[in-house]
């Protein structure tokens, strides 16, 4: 169906109301009204926004330009290239998602904000996310993790990923994809900590490690109100600060920074508990989240979004998987960023304005104040049919500029201020791997039934 041919989405009253709501309201942060209303708005529509057909609906409905969450979101496709090639201030924000201050990597009450996703560059009024991110590739990130990805250990983990996808149901929504003791769940939780610290994986602190980051969900610990839940220690979050604690621990004495040098200036004086606990929260929130996302995807765990008034939910992605040479790891590549395309495991960021800007919103000219939060809707992006045509919501891994113009990693393919996603080239290769080793197991399995 061409956009030509669909009708076209009207908003609802309440949509409508809350769009203005919000942009009154950021235009007057200082008004009562504004203080009272605006942070519980940000915090439930935030929890709505991480689904991308929520996003796309309010894209549709109410333009390119439109409030979301407390927040001001700009969507066209050159706004989008250009912010995500320019220095952002930041703020407590995951998307648009409200993240807890309280929470924030520190070593101990009044210890340095080590949380990355809210530090500003230094462009932009910052002082240390270069520095400490510096650090995080320089010891983790590095040639030594490169080479890991390719030892006899990393392809052992591979082969036992293939024999447990044949062992187990891997179908829609099945336990390959969701079990915390065997499958895609624990293969991630070793691999990555073997390939990026060095950890053995028949180490006992896998356990722990799979505790913090999956099974207990870790992620939620950084989430605006989670401090609530765990001194009331409802459904085990009373377990996370301590958990936290022993996986920075597993961290901080691994091989990878067995060689830490503390208090290094081109590093802003980092320390080896900083960098641990610095990566708690990296690991917790991106590097164990995007790859088990993008490879749920690619391989069948989840059905893409059901945009509004599209058919992307009906794309059999397995079936395009089945098709690939699976020799080509061009090919798998451009599949998986297909996949992230249509299904990104990070839809949006965010930046805080540096000074004041006016954009038209429903139909009229607004000016924002210095400090305003904007969201950066990468998926708006990548589903833009001004720069992706009308086959912006169809699956082909062929198609024009697919690489140079991804949004998928916080970037426009590789071009970046600086805050590219530190992982894609390691979770890249890695999911090229695992498609390629799991689809010849999957093959083999089909040819002898």
């Amino acid at each position: 169906m061409s956009p030509d041919t669909l009708p076209k989405v009207t908003p609802s009253f309440l949509g409508k109301t809350l769009n203005n709501f919000q942009a009154w309201a950021l235009e007057k942060p200082d008004n009562l009204l504004s203080k009272i209303f605006l942070p519980p708005i940000s915090f439930i529509e935030g929890m709505l926004g991480n689904n991308p057909v929520y996003l796309d609906g309010k894209r549709q409905a109410l333009g390119l330009n439109f409030c979301c969450a407390g927040e001001v979101v700009l969507g066209e496709f050159p706004t989008l290239e250009t912010t995500l090639t320019s220095p952002q201030a930041r703020t407590w924000r995951l998307g648009t998602t409200m993240l807890s201050k309280d929470h924030a990597a520190v070593i101990d009450d009044g210890g340095r904000n080590v949380f990355l996703i809210s530090l500003s560059d230094s462009a932009a009024g910052g002082q240390d996310h270069s520095a400490f991110r510096k650090c995080m590739n320089d010891y983790l990130i590095n040639d030594a993790a490169i080479a890991r990805q390719q030892d006899p250990t990393a392809q052992k983990l591979l082969e036992n990923l293939a024999t447990d996808y044949l062992e187990m149901p891997h179908s829609v929504g099945e336990a390959f994809f969701t079990d915390d003791q065997k499958g895609w769940m624990v293969f991630m939780v070793r691999y990555l900590h073997y390939v990026l610290f060095g950890i053995d994986p028949e180490k006992e602190e896998i356990a722990i490690l799979t505790n913090l980051h999956y099974t207990k969900k870790g992620t939620l610990h950084y989430f605006a109100g989670s401090s609530i839940l765990e001194k009331l220690k409802i459904a085990g979050f009373g377990e996370l600060p301590e958990l936290i604690e022993q996986v920075a621990d597993i961290y901080e004495n691994s091989p990878a920074l067995a060689n830490f040098s503390d208090n290094n200036p081109e590093y802003n004086n980092m320390t080896r508990r900083e960098l641990a606990k610095l990566m708690v929260s990296v690991m917790s929130i991106a590097g164990l989240q995007g790859p088990l996302h993008l490879g749920r995807t690619a391989m069948g765990y989840q059905p893409l979004p059901a945009y509004q008034g599209r058919q992307t939910n009906k794309i059999d992605v397995t079936a395009h998987w089945d098709s690939l040479d699976l020799d080509d790891r061009e090919a798998i590549k451009l599949f998986l960023l297909e996949c992230g395309r249509l299904f990104m495991p990070v839809s949006a960021s965010h930046r805080v304005a540096t000074e004041p800007f006016t954009v038209n919103i429903a139909g009229k000219e607004r000016t924002f104040p210095t400090g305003t939060k904007i969201l950066i809707p990468m998926l708006l992006g990548m589903l833009s049919e001004d720069f992706w045509g009308t086959s912006a919501y169809s699956f082909n891994p062929q198609r024009e500029n697919l690489c140079p113009f991804h949004m998928g990693f916080n970037s426009v393919g590789d071009r970046t201020a600086g805050r590219i996603c530190p992982g894609k080239a390691v979770a890249l290769e890695m999911l090229i791997d695992v498609i390629s080793t799991v689809g010849k197991a999957r093959r083999t399995k089909k040819a002898e039934t």
